[in-house]
């Protein structure tokens, strides 16, 4: 083998060595990419709506207002508990054992009373909301039927006596002879209207007391437990029919037979009426229905729940669906929609998520302003505040 020294071989390249960054640079690094545009994001989680009171045991009956949770709790012995709950503090504000025998009650506001009432509003206790003392001494009426921002009052005594309480006043406004058992009551701004056991409709001036109007016969149908004042007519829900009268002169319109309605709500130019028939839509000037769907409740706004659990949001005019707003609790202007880690709240009008209802499986929910409550299976209430700013974390 013969070796040339003087041919020089050719040098080899140096290795690439990759640059070392220290690890403070390199968190740096991360976050500057995480914040340029197109960047992967990390999927937004809805919040928890803040709970701010809850009832300690089983409830009964249950009332939420603006600033207040009431609530009923049986005892033994013909008794029961009323409790008020601030849903400022979340603490009791009161509570008023009394007794009762008078079957479910049912609780309703008018002003700053509570009215703690049996069947057709016999075995009345009404209490200041604000402290549970008694208002109206117990024993001197037996029917109490919130009206407005009143109270009609019913007591069997001297053959008979209709009163108006108000609560402002904190004392009967008037007081006049009624020969039968009061049945149900509404009010517009300037009269009171009532009807009888025996279905027999009057109007009163609710300043004074100046009897106007009557109907002279029930009517028809059965009776009239209930009353609903919309726009300029009153409408009056028997056991059969529903009947449109004017206000104050209690002029008959129309009587149209549907079986139990319960509910009349305005919905669009017709008015809903709920009951044993579903949903029925009925021109308030003739008292056609226009269109009925048994498997339909409510129509406030055009929303209806159907049987499938769905909500719908509906033409009022010809009862056409307008919107299938998916499974769903509708309460007010809302619907819970249950989801794999809770209950959502979302605005059924616009589809904006109001926060979540972690591990709530209620039996009923109401709303009112900024609160939502909800009776959980079981028998506890539980209140939470709507958020108005964005329901989503990392907003």
């Amino acid at each position: 083998m013969v070796i040339d020294l003087d041919v020089v071989p050719p040098s080899r390249e140096p290795a690439r060595t990759r640059p070392r960054f220290p690890a403070r640079r390199a968190l740096v690094l991360v976050v500057l990419l995480a914040l340029l545009p197109g960047a992967a994001e990390v999927p937004p989680r809805v919040r928890d709506l803040p709970l701010v009171a809850a009832t300690s045991s089983a409830s009964g009956t249950w009332l939420l207002t603006g600033a207040t949770l009431y609530s009923t709790h049986a005892r033994a012995g013909g008794r029961m508990d009323v409790v008020a709950r601030s849903l400022t503090a979340g603490e009791v504000l009161w509570q008023r054992d009394i007794p009762w025998w008078s079957g479910i009650p049912a609780l309703t506001e008018a002003g700053p009373m509570l009215l703690v009432t049996g069947p057709a509003g016999v075995g009345t206790r009404i209490l200041d909301g604000r402290t549970g003392e008694d208002g109206v001494d117990p024993a001197t009426y037996t029917v109490a039927l919130p009206v407005g921002d009143r109270i009609a009052l019913y007591g069997d005594g001297a053959g008979g006596r209709l009163a108006l309480y108000d609560p402002a006043q904190g004392r009967i406004a008037w007081q006049r002879r009624f020969g039968r058992p009061l049945r149900a009551a509404a009010a517009t701004g300037a009269h009171l209207i009532t009807v009888d056991d025996t279905g027999v409709a009057a109007t009163f001036a609710l300043n004074s007391g100046e009897p106007g109007a009557t109907t002279g016969q029930a009517i028809p149908g059965g009776s009239a437990p209930v009353v609903r004042i919309l726009g300029s007519r009153a409408y009056l829900l028997g056991d059969r029919t529903v009947t449109s009268v004017t206000v104050p002169n209690l002029t008959g319109l129309w009587t149209t037979a549907l079986p139990l309605p319960r509910v009349a709500v305005a919905c669009g130019a017709r008015v809903c009426v709920s009951g044993a028939a579903g949903v029925s839509a009925i021109n308030p000037e003739t008292g056609r229905v226009a269109w009925n769907n048994l498997d339909w409740t409510g129509g406030e706004a055009g929303l209806v729940r159907a049987a499938d659990g769905h909500g719908v949001l509906v033409d009022p005019e010809t009862g056409g669906v307008r919107a299938d707003l998916g499974p769903g609790l509708p309460v007010g202007d809302l619907l819970l929609r249950a989801g794999p880690d809770g209950l959502s709240v979302v605005e059924w009008a616009t589809g904006q998520i109001r926060g979540r209802l972690p591990g709530v499986t209620p039996s009923g929910c109401r709303r009112t302003g900024d609160h939502l409550a909800c009776q959980q299976v079981g028998g506890p209430v539980q209140v939470w505040r709507l958020l108005h700013t964005p329901a989503w974390y990392g907003q």
